[in-house]
């Protein structure tokens, strides 16, 4: 993957633009911007931070900042990907102490060895069972008629307490997604590419191309949000209102106007 940092190097030369110039007119200590030009992000502060080191980088020297922060997060979602095969790597390769292996050997015998023993004592128990007894059993059993209403009644007063969201993309997307307040997923998701998230009481969603992706709520479509390229933001699902991002729903979807 190129580099970002070799970029902005060798659009800053071509402008004749030293880093000494950009520290003293954005008031940002010169050693963020060198860490910047050598991809070295474990030095720089944290995310907020860095996102206002890089625009006031790029807005210096002329660059879309837009563009920058793109192949930031790409640079970011790349090395995560890597961080993955590197620990999948290690898992596989990862080998259980013989003296485990046994013990785990003679744990898993002696369950399936338990379930033999019931299945046959219970054989054998219906067998010796006296024709009274069976009889006594079969009088106390249920009537089926009535299962299928007591079935019904726990499906109608069961009420739903959490969301799930799963979102499916087609189109390159950046978007924040907080559940219950917390920062789930922030980024640029690629086409052909899922993610599924779970809330106790709401989803709070910030989108950078609102027809680059479609969506369920607890396995329902959930209705067209915005156009192609277009940027939605604090659009808010809860307990409350999900029906209404549901297809098939007559109510609108209500966000806050776009910043």
């Amino acid at each position: 993957m190129a580099s970002l940092g070799q970029d902005l190097r060798r659009e800053r030369k071509l402008r004749g633009i030293t880093l000494q110039e950009i520290a003293e007119s954005t008031k940002i200590g010169l050693r963020f911007f060198i860490a910047l030009e050598e991809d070295k992000l474990d030095l720089l502060p944290g995310k907020f931070f860095t996102k206002s080191i890089i625009r006031a980088y790029a807005n210096y020297i002329g660059l879309d900042e837009n563009d920058v922060l793109n192949k930031y997060y790409e640079m970011l979602q790349f090395q995560e990907q890597e961080q993955e095969k590197e620990f999948i790597g290690k898992s596989v390769s990862f080998a259980l102490p013989k003296k485990i292996k046994k013990w785990m050997y003679i744990i898993v015998l002696s369950i399936i060895l338990l379930i033999i023993i019931f299945l046959i004592y219970f054989t054998v128990y219906k067998r010796l069972l006296s024709p009274e007894e069976e009889i006594l059993q079969t009088t106390f059993q249920p009537k089926p008629s009535s299962l299928p209403q007591i079935i019904l009644h726990e499906i109608i007063d069961k009420k739903i307490d959490s969301l799930t969201l799963e979102m499916f993309f087609h189109q390159r997307t950046w978007l924040q997604v907080y559940a219950d307040g917390i920062l789930k997923i922030d980024g640029i998701k690629r086409p052909d590419t899922q993610i599924k998230i779970d809330a106790s009481q709401e989803f709070l969603v910030h989108i950078g191309n609102a027809g680059g992706f479609t969506y369920t709520i607890n396995g329902k479509k959930g209705k067209v949000i915005g156009s192609s390229g277009q940027v939605v933001k604090n659009i808010r699902i809860t307990l409350d209102n999900f029906q209404q991002f549901l297809e098939g729903e007559d109510k609108q979807i209500n966000h806050l106007p776009n910043n």
